[in-house]
C-alpha cells in the first residue's frame, strides 16, 4: 500500500466517525463540482468529529482542481465505500480494503481542498490549509494568501518559490488582518 493511501488504524468508533466524515466531505465536493469557485465555499456539514486533529473547516476548493480524473477516482472510491455507508455495522478496523478506500478518497480531497485532513494516532501535521505558490518572475507585489480574519487555532502552511524577484518586488506568504 502506497504511502498516499494508507490510513491509521482507529477504534472502530474512532473510524465510523472518520469515515463518515469523509464521506460526506466527498459528497459535498461532488455536489458542487459544477459551481463556480466564489460559489463553492462551505458545504452543509457539521463539524469535524473528535477524531480529526485541526480544523480543516468545511470544504473549499477551486473548481479547477476538481478534474474530471479526481471526480471519477472520488465516484468510483464512494461506489465502494457506498456498502459501508448503508451498514455502518461493516466497518472494522482491520478492515484493509476499507482502510486502502479511505485513504485514497483522503488523498483525493486533500488534493481538491489544497489542505491536509489528519486523524488521530497520525504522525502527520494536523488537519489544515496547504497553499503553494509558484512564481516565474515578480515585479510587483504577491501575496500566498489574504485573509481578513483566522481562528487563532488556524494550522496554514505556505510554501513559495520564485524565479527571479524584481527590485521593489514583494513576495508575501500570508497576510491576516485578524487572529481570533
Amino acid at each position: 500500500m502506497s504511502d498516499a493511501f494508507t490510513f491509521p488504524v482507529l477504534a472502530a468508533s474512532a473510524l465510523t466517525q472518520a469515515f463518515g466524515f469523509l464521506y460526506a466531505r466527498a459528497g459535498v465536493v461532488l455536489d458542487r463540482r459544477s459551481l463556480r469557485r466564489e460559489e463553492a465555499g462551505s458545504g452543509a456539514l457539521e463539524a469535524a468529529p473528535a477524531v480529526v486533529v485541526g480544523d480543516p473547516g468545511p470544504p473549499v476548493f477551486d473548481a479547477a482542481a476538481l478534474t474530471s480524473e479526481r471526480v471519477q477516482r472520488i465516484e468510483s472510491l464512494l461506489g465502494v465505500l457506498g456498502v459501508y455507508n448503508d451498514h455502518r455495522e461493516l466497518i472494522r478496523a482491520d478492515d484493509e480494503r476499507l482502510r486502502h478506500s479511505l485513504g485514497g478518497l483522503r488523498a483525493a480531497l486533500e488534493e481538491i481542498e489544497g489542505q491536509r485532513l489528519t486523524f488521530t494516532g497520525e504522525r502527520r501535521p494536523a488537519s489544515g490549509v496547504r497553499i503553494e505558490q509558484v512564481l516565474d518572475e515578480v515585479h510587483g507585489r504577491a501575496a500566498a494568501l489574504r485573509v481578513r480574519r483566522v481562528a487563532e487555532s488556524a494550522d496554514v502552511s505556505v510554501r513559495q518559490r520564485a524565479g527571479t524577484v524584481r527590485e521593489g518586488a514583494e513576495i508575501i506568504g500570508a497576510e491576516i488582518d485578524e487572529i481570533r
